[in-house]
């Protein structure tokens, strides 16, 4: 979906209170240099967002290295049961927000079990 911000438009799965809840981000976004940030980035400076994760499961599957059983493995014997006692709704919310406080990424302000508390840290402004 497309959002209008400060004027700016902006496309991600929602958007709530002026908070983007996974946006599709330029490439290069996550580990770009920020003296070397393209146009299409500066848009999102001080704009914090949400990026949700899904229980790892999923992801998982999708794996064909010569990891990916181990892996897998780990996650039905371990990663399963801790994953959901993090995150009891299945779901983790992280909050970045490109501010300057990483030289090379967006700044990470913490991960929530909720999207309320995701969405109060980013409205709050600081980690």
């Amino acid at each position: 979906m497309k959002f209008i911000i400060n004027g700016k438009s902006f496309q991600a799965n929602r958007c709530i209170k002026g908070i983007l809840v996974d946006p599709k981000l330029p490439k290069g976004f996550d580990f770009t240099p920020n003296d070397q940030r393209p146009q299409s980035h500066q848009k999102f400076f001080g704009l914090p967002y949400i990026v949700s994760y899904c229980e790892a499961g999923f992801y998982l599957a999708k794996h064909t290295d010569e990891y990916a059983e181990q892996r897998r493995a780990y996650w039905e014997a371990i990663g399963c049961d801790e994953w959901f006692k993090a995150w009891p709704n299945g779901i983790r919310f992280d909050v970045h927000c490109l501010d300057g406080g990483a030289w090379d990424r967006p700044t990470y302000w913490g991960c929530f079990a909720t999207l309320a508390e995701a969405l109060e840290c980013a409205k709050a402004g600081v980690a």
